[in-house]
């Protein structure tokens, strides 16, 4: 027998291998050549069941036609002695001593005498036999080496191929569990927000009523009410002006889960300071803005981003004697790097977590005023476009809050 011969057959197992091919495909390839280099009619690659005790064909050629694929089970015995071949001994198998059985009938009509099965094995594990037969109960020792020697590579093929598909189907199943998790969520998310705007839109009515009798109580009837009674009407007006501030927030908020994002070039430097302008900052904050990288984006939404963290920054640096406010920004790889820093109160970083939470503050009320949401804007506007919000700070030496975009290359 020829070795090139041989050499061909192991080079087709392997490409199947490193093209991920199908065990039946893998086997078929090695199937045709392997047949007519050992000179017999019928060549198959069996694969076993051991729990079924059955067998079932992966590939099989015979002098007519090919099978490839499930299908064709009969009963493992008919491999000869299954704990030799554990051990890896070809089993030669005389037809006409086999039970009466229509296997034995049908293998007998096809002129199949004898045939060989030979083991593959994969570490310790017996997966199949490569079977091979005809006429002759005789097999000289030069093709029961080819035998093997193919065996051997094809149960590693068959071996990594199942692998692969089980690794394949499981992505697969993982894809669709996740997409109908997201599905799920964003569902979710799109109740939780018309749930949250109906609620918020609901409470205005009766806050405004609240906040106008108070007015008329005050308007009317102030020189009938003590000190006491003013300083209580006092705290109800502008409770209820605090409660409408939040109540406003929280429709912000919901709204940017329903907005459709308009994108286009945006020019973040000017973005920042048509912001800045619009903020009506004091003079005495000075403010410093770098070069900024131009960014894709919704330029409306991306405006509201540079608000609330300017407003953020000019907040919490106003009692410094001299408040400095630096805006920077620098493409990092595929990212687009925005930073705003201050020198302010800064805050602590053990509650870093509650920062971007809806109406969680890190500062008391009286110290710095505001509703608490618009940290989570930010954050909900970024995350939109497809970016990250994060922040580091020092009690009382400042603070820094960085945003990344995508790159325009990279959206």
């Amino acid at each position: 027998m020829r070795y090139a011969e041989r050499l061909a057959i192991l080079h087709a197992v392997d490409r199947g291998m490193i093209r991920e091919e199908s065990p039946a495909a893998i086997a078929e390839a090695a199937l045709r050549p392997l047949r007519d280099l050992l000179g017999v009619p019928r060549a198959i690659v069996n694969l076993f069941d051991l729990e079924a005790g059955e067998v079932e064909w992966l590939a099989a050629i015979g002098r007519q036609r090919t099978h490839v694929g499930p299908g064709v089970r009969y009963p493992i015995a008919l491999m000869g002695d299954l704990e030799a071949l554990r051990r890896g001994e070809p089993q030669i198998i005389d037809t006409s001593s086999l039970p009466p059985s229509s296997h034995k009938d049908a293998l007998l009509a096809s002129g199949v005498r004898g045939y060989m099965a030979v083991p593959m094995i994969v570490g310790d594990r017996l997966i199949g036999a490569l079977s091979f037969g005809g006429e002759s109960n005789t097999f000289p020792p030069e093709q029961v080496e080819i035998a093997r020697e193919v065996a051997a590579q094809l149960a590693i093929a068959v071996a990594q191929a199942r692998l692969h598909e089980q690794v394949k189907r499981q992505a697969e199943e993982m894809e669709i569990r996740v997409r109908e998790r997201t599905a799920e969520l964003e569902a979710a998310n799109r109740e939780l927000e018309s749930f949250s705007y109906s609620v918020s839109h609901d409470l205005r009515a009766p806050l405004r009523a609240i906040d106008g009798f108070g007015r008329m109580l005050e308007e009317d009837y102030a020189a009938k009410l003590d000190a006491e009674g003013l300083r209580l009407l006092a705290v109800i007006r502008e409770s209820s002006h605090r409660m409408g501030a939040l109540i406003e927030s929280l429709l912000e908020f919901s709204r940017l889960g329903r907005k459709t994002l308009d994108r286009s070039a945006v020019d973040m430097a000017a973005l920042a300071r048509e912001a800045w302008a619009e903020l009506g900052a004091s003079t005495a904050a000075q403010l410093t803005i770098g070069a900024l990288p131009s960014a894709n984006g919704d330029p409306a939404l991306l405006r509201q981003v540079w608000i609330n963290l300017l407003s953020n920054a000019l907040k919490y640096s106003a009692r410094q004697p001299s408040p400095r406010i630096e805006v920077a920004g620098e493409r990092s790889g595929a990212d687009l790097v925005y930073r705003v820093s201050d020198n302010g109160a800064g805050f602590d970083m053990r509650y870093y977590d509650k920062l971007f939470r809806v109406f969680q503050r890190l500062h008391r009320e009286d110290e710095f005023p505001g509703t608490g949401v618009g940290l989570a804007i930010v954050q909900r506007i970024i995350t939109r476009h497809g970016g990250r919000v994060s922040a580091e700070a020092e009690v009382d030496k400042g603070a820094k809050f960085s945003f990344t975009l995508p790159a325009p290359s990279s959206l």
